[in-house]
């Protein structure tokens, strides 16, 4: 629609059917009577489609009588035609702007409040947050622009002392409060200040000793045994003027740091027979299939015994009617017979010593911890009892043999 017909659309028009035999005449004629149509569209020789005003359609009249012709309304536009719509939809129209006006009104309060918080939550207990902001003000219901959240903020951190930090965060209808827990010194990290002494944890001979804090105990190369006091946590404040403690004056407790390695001993024993004897399969079964009924066996497959001079049995039961805890006295036993050959083999001195030295060396390698280095390994080879080999393994490692002890 063009700029100049805005008029014509807010006082409304109509766009009519034109029939004659002369349409030419109706126009011209209804220019001489100022009756002005736009957009016309011929439709053939006799009819053509145009738009009109509303308030020229009665003058139309003595046009179309006048031409012999005559127009029916083929459709209404504008404004008046509008309105007349919309006063039918008068109840579904002020029901639309009450439920948006509704809506706009529920959608400016908070319906919903939650928490987040960037790491597991320790000891501070959420829902004790979400209380006291309810007590603050920050509820289900209250208006948005009626919160201050920064004082909200401030007092959520004066009344719960576990939370270091608390955020509130408007999205929509809901409030998210942002938390971070206080991050208080742990059991371990309390117990680093806890006095006490370095005690050695097993026997060994000292061959490195550094004190960062204490009292030194031991020398290097004195031989010391578990639970001997290394670095001790009690120092005397005169201890840098007289180090073997002597003179008077007040004790300090510290906890005693410092670093004690030792020379540590570890054994190991092996012992190979040079005649080996058992048992091994020879890749052979027999499987019997038996039913059990109250105290009769009655064999549904395979050989009644075993059919093997030497044999290893397994055997499997399963009941057949179980209910509960009750025992039915129905039982199906399959037994599986393996057989066996004995062996005897005759092992030279020298694969026996070899075979007794891998097991000694694998029995040492299981007691070494895994910080300490093994500096020197010695073996000794021994005659056994009834024509065996005997060989012992013993392996020197340095090592951290301190461990911290608190006073009592």
């Amino acid at each position: 629609m063009q700029l100049r017909q805005w008029p014509l659309y807010w006082k409304g028009y109509v766009v009519i059917l034109v029939e004659g035999k002369a349409p030419e005449k109706f126009i011209n004629l209804c220019m001489v009577k100022g009756i002005q149509l736009w957009d016309i569209v011929p439709l053939g020789k006799e009819r053509f489609l145009a738009k009109v005003a509303v308030s020229q359609v009665k003058p139309l009249r003595a046009v179309a009588r006048a031409t012999k012709a005559r127009f029916r309304i083929r459709q209404k536009a504008g404004v008046p035609f509008a309105m007349r719509k919309l006063r039918r939809y008068k109840a579904f129209l002020s029901g639309a702007v009450l439920f948006i006006a509704l809506l706009y009104w529920l959608s400016s309060m908070i319906w919903f409040i939650d928490y987040s918080s960037p790491e597991e939550l320790q000891e501070l207990d959420p829902q004790a947050v979400l209380d006291a902001a309810y007590e603050l003000g920050l509820k289900p219901g209250v208006f948005k622009h009626s919160l201050d959240t920064k004082e909200i903020e401030k007092a959520l951190q004066v009344r719960i002392p576990r939370l270091a930090w608390a955020g509130i965060e408007i999205q929509g209808t809901r409030a998210v409060i942002r938390i971070v827990e206080k991050k208080l010194p742990s059991s371990e990290m309390l117990d680093e200040r806890r006095p006490g002494h370095l005690v050695a944890v097993k026997e060994g001979v000292i061959s490195e000793l550094l004190v960062i804090d204490g009292r030194p105990m031991v020398q290097v190369g004195d031989t010391v045994t578990a639970g001997q006091v290394l670095i001790s946590g009690i120092v005397t404040p005169d201890y840098a003027a007289d180090p073997q403690g002597t003179g008077g004056g007040r004790p300090r407790l510290v906890r005693a740091r410092g670093m004690v390695r030792a020379r540590v001993w570890y054994e190991g024993r092996a012992e190979v027979p040079l005649v080996e004897t058992g048992e091994r399969y020879t890749g052979k079964e027999a499987t019997t299939v038996k039913l059990a009924v109250l105290d009769r066996e009655i064999i549904l497959k395979g050989p009644a015994g075993p059919p093997f001079t030497h044999y290893h049995r397994k055997e499997m039961s399963h009941q057949l009617v179980p209910w509960r805890n009750w025992q039915g006295p129905v039982e199906l036993i399959t037994t599986t017979y393996l057989e066996v050959e004995p062996f005897r083999r005759e092992i030279g001195a020298a694969e026996a010593r070899a075979l007794a030295l891998a097991q000694a060396l694998e029995e040492v390698e299981s007691q070494l911890p895994a910080n300490c280095r093994p500096v020197d390994r010695s073996e000794q080879v021994e005659e056994g009892t009834g024509g065996s080999v005997r060989v012992k393994v013993v392996v020197e490692a340095i090592e951290e043999i301190a461990q911290f002890q608190p006073l009592t």
